[in-house]
């Protein structure tokens, strides 16, 4: 068996606008860089045998965290397919201007969660299919049964949707904060089992 862990980065001001991010490398906030100090305290007293991070600066720095003060670290390793979904031309605006400056396409995307793509962007759909490789690539490592996954928001909803066999609809039923740790299970020949969900006990003043 093998846990995962699914970890959103700390806030951006970017998160803080309400603006989509998408694949632009945008950096932490202030209080992001908090939260990602947070989540090292965390998860100081659990082994991990391996880190893995989207290569986008805000998730690299949420891992890097997770190194701090770890006699010896576990080893960290980036892939680019673990960003968040590609905005295409949507990046860097507020909904209420992609609903006015592209409006059909911002439709199209709504009606369709799996396959619905933004304005030179990619589907959610296609979002899973990289995203679960890296993972599945790693996870089938001997020797690694716990794993943090230090993403995006997008990234780990597109990933339990696969992970959990959901409807890509779904997605829009799933709430995942800024520096929030999700565990799935991955059981051998059984399916995958989700511990807990958008957990943040870790950012209260009193956990």
């Amino acid at each position: 068996m093998t846990t995962l862990y699914l970890i959103r980065h700390g806030e951006t001001e970017w998160n803080r606008n309400g603006v989509y991010q998408g694949q632009t490398d945008t950096d932490l906030s202030p209080r992001g860089l908090e939260q990602a100090r947070a989540l090292a305290r965390r998860f100081a007293a659990h082994p991990l045998d391996l880190v893995l991070s989207s290569d986008l600066r805000r998730a690299r720095r949420t891992a890097a965290a997770l190194l701090e003060n770890r006699n010896p670290p576990p080893p960290l390793e980036v892939d680019p397919r673990l960003r968040e979904m590609s905005f295409g031309a949507w990046e860097g605006l507020a909904v209420d201007e992609i609903r006015r400056r592209f409006a059909a396409d911002y439709a199209a995307y709504l009606a369709d969660p799996g396959e619905g793509r933004p304005t030179g962007g990619e589907s959610f759909r296609e979002l899973g299919e990289r995203a679960l490789a890296a993972v599945q690539e790693r996870a089938a490592r001997p020797g690694v049964r716990r794993l943090a996954v230090v993403a995006h928001g997008g990234t780990v909803k597109a990933l339990l949707c696969r992970l959990l066999d959901l409807p890509p609809q779904t997605r829009r039923q799933m709430l995942i904060d800024n520096a929030s740790v999700t565990a799935v299970e991955l059981r051998e020949g059984r399916p995958a089992l989700l511990r807990y969900l958008n957990d943040t006990c870790h950012l209260r003043a009193d956990p």
